[in-house]
């Protein structure tokens, strides 16, 4: 069984800091004993991805292939800040639709993940801000589930 660590970063309002805390928490566990780091953008808004400075327009290969296609995770070959990135881009708004009649759909992403558990110390998942198939898939992954929520009562 391996000790990788999944968490999703989830919640169901958008703008609490999902994506900002994945790329910070990822980056400081991956400085804190040089632990090797994944992080996965499953939000179609692909805002991690910008983020960690590649343009998701031009992304050849994301998460949704992995998703849908049930191909290898598409794993941006360079580190970026000590840390490995599976990017998203708008065509992931798609799998929401595509995924609805697939088989074991719930099992998409953990299933994609099986094959680098043991190359990774802590993998984390930015999801969409819904409850939709996308943040579900990533649910079933996780081994831990990390929830932002802004400090106003009317947030939590």
């Amino acid at each position: 069984m391996s000790k990788t660590r999944i968490i999703a970063l989830f919640n169901q309002s958008g703008g609490v800091g999902k994506t900002s805390l994945t790329m910070n928490l990822g980056y400081h566990l991956a400085q804190k004993k040089k632990n090797r780091v994944l992080l996965i953008d499953l939000d179609p808004q692909a805002s991690l991805t910008t983020f960690m400075g590649l343009e998701p327009d031009i992304t050849a290969k994301t998460v949704y292939e992995a998703v849908v296609g049930e191909e290898a995770l598409p794993i941006h070959p360079e580190l970026i800040h000590s840390m490995s990135l599976v990017p998203a881009n708008i065509n992931l708004s798609a799998a929401e639709l595509e995924l609805v009649a697939a088989l074991m759909r719930e099992m998409r992403l953990k299933n994609a993940l099986a094959p680098v558990l043991d190359s990774y110390d802590f993998i984390l998942i930015d999801c969409p801000p819904s409850l939709g198939i996308l943040s579900v898939i990533s649910l079933v992954a996780a081994t831990h589930v990390l929830v932002p929520i802004q400090c106003q009562f009317k947030s939590l």
